[in-house]
């Protein structure tokens, strides 16, 4: 999928261990041995970051369970409940929230089930819901030198679970059999069951309060297009809407993100507009120069009901001040490797990228991938340079070089709508920065190394990031919540 997902989508889920202290905004978590273990994923609702959920898998039960805990935290990684239950090995796959509700999505490896549960905020299991699961059996590699890699399952197409805001649960699943799309209510009923329209290779599932959408995606011809999109209402299921993503032109479009306006709610999708004669050549700088690109696009989904079309805007017909024809910003003389896009709460696009430069004649130039770039869609198609702001850069390299290789560059967007700002964290590597979208301008740089610290930086709740410090050489990994 687009940058957006998983770690481009900007939620983190960490390997660590069982949690020593709280201070405020602040967890440490200690390595206390290989068989106790903890991950913390993200809880959250509406696509914006409510909470954490540390998932600590407790000592042996018996030959077939374990015993776990579940601690639930608030934004601010302050306990507010836990529940302690025993079960088969289980994988947490995904957790969502509405209602005063978490829904948790499990992988039970060794009875071959998708497992959910309904929790509430005081740590009472109000449902659970299983299935049989047609499962994938691979090795998952020990810490232990020498020992035994341990067999687990996982589903072909993975689980996604999102909130239906007042409403409940979107679920989908995807085994090498069936490919499922179902909706429970906020107590953990089943309420609507469908498999999903066709088989792809990637599925991509989103929620508003009317609409359940299910983006999909097959590689075989296109490889960064072959997107077809289908909308549900969330009460029954009932199909809307179908439509491939393409433009007036019959270009596939290329997805950077699918996500929900800030401001209205709604869905929406944006990324490039794929060049007819180049949709196999993308892959490097000399690629580039040659436009696998023709535009950006953003398309709205607030209304299934009625044909859909993108807002694009093309620099193809060199009719951009200040883009050429090939999509290079002539003035700054660099083409953008894009990977990301947002809207702001004016209703404007912004993609977000990193800048290549070329020194040369193309076809024999050398290139460097360097500066963080965005650019700026506005609601009638306008698009224009917004800024670019200096980066850790690359070596010079050929124009063979592989650029996804190359570039070091994530992005993770956070956004504060009491003040109405929009921030990206730019995850380069040897810096983070800390971009103000709004004021144009780095408000921090963190290094990635302090001596014995290793330092990333996540989101966390609107207007604030997580920063994670492991001391390899005292063994442990410090959470803290800090502003933007």
């Amino acid at each position: 999928m687009p940058h957006g997902t998983l770690k481009k989508f900007a939620f983190a889920v960490l390997s660590l261990v069982l949690a020593l202290s709280l201070h405020g905004q602040t967890k440490v978590f200690k390595e206390v041995g290989e068989d106790i273990s903890t991950e913390i994923k993200a809880i959250a609702q509406d696509n914006a970051l409510v909470g954490y959920l540390a998932f600590t898998r407790l000592e042996k039960a018996d030959a077939d369970s374990f015993n776990y805990r579940l601690t639930i935290m608030d934004e601010n990684l302050n306990d507010i409940g836990a529940v302690n239950f025993r079960q088969g090995v289980l994988d947490l796959q995904s957790v969502s929230f509405e209602q005063n509700v978490l829904c948790l999505g499990y992988i039970q490896s060794s009875s071959g089930h998708i497992l959910l549960q309904f929790i509430d905020l005081s740590g009472k299991v109000i449902k659970t819901w299983s299935k049989e699961a047609n499962l994938i059996v691979g090795a998952l590699a020990t810490r232990r030198a020498f020992s035994v890699p341990k067999l687990i399952g996982y589903l072909k197409y993975g689980m996604q679970i999102r909130n239906i805001p007042n409403g409940g649960f979107a679920l989908f699943y995807g085994d090498r059999m069936r490919q499922e799309l179902l909706i429970f209510d906020s107590r953990g009923n089943l309420t609507h069951e469908q498999e999903a329209p066709i088989v792809a290779d990637h599925y991509y599932l989103r929620a508003t309060a009317a609409n359940i959408y299910l983006l999909t995606k097959s590689d075989i011809r296109i490889p960064e297009g072959g997107f077809r999109l289908y909308a549900y209402s969330a009460k029954d299921l009932d199909a809307e809407n179908n439509f491939d993503l393409r433009d007036a032109n019959d270009n596939w479009l290329k997805v950077l993100t699918f996500d929900n306006d800030p401001s209205t709610g709604d869905a929406f999708i944006a990324g490039c507009i794929i060049n007819p004669r180049r949709e196999q050549q993308f892959i490097t700088a000399n690629d580039y120069a040659y436009s696998p690109y023709v535009g950006l696009f953003t398309l709205d989904l607030g209304n299934p009901h009625k044909d859909m079309h993108a807002n694009c805007s093309y620099w193809s017909n060199g009719s951009i001040p200040g883009i050429s024809g090939y999509g290079q910003f002539t003035d700054k003389g660099f083409y953008v490797k894009y990977a990301t896009a947002f809207r702001d709460y004016t209703g404007n696009t912004i993609f977000a990228g990193t800048a290549l430069f070329g020194e040369g004649f193309v076809g024999s130039a050398k290139y460097k991938l360097a500066d963080g770039v965005f650019v700026r869609q506005d609601s009638t198609g306008n698009i224009s340079l917004d800024n670019n702001i200096p980066c850790d850069e690359t070596r010079y390299f050929n124009d063979a070089g592989v650029l996804y290789t190359l570039d070091k560059k994530d992005f993770y967007k956070v956004d504060n709508p009491d003040t109405r700002i929009n921030y990206m964290i730019i995850d380069d590597e040897e810096n983070i920065y800390i971009y103000n979208v709004n004021a144009k301008k780095i408000v921090r740089t963190i290094p990635h190394k302090d001596g014995n610290i290793k330092i990333n930086v996540f989101p966390a709740k609107e207007g604030y990031m997580m920063v994670s410090e492991y001391n390899r050489k005292e063994k442990y990994t410090r959470f803290s919540i800090e502003a933007l």
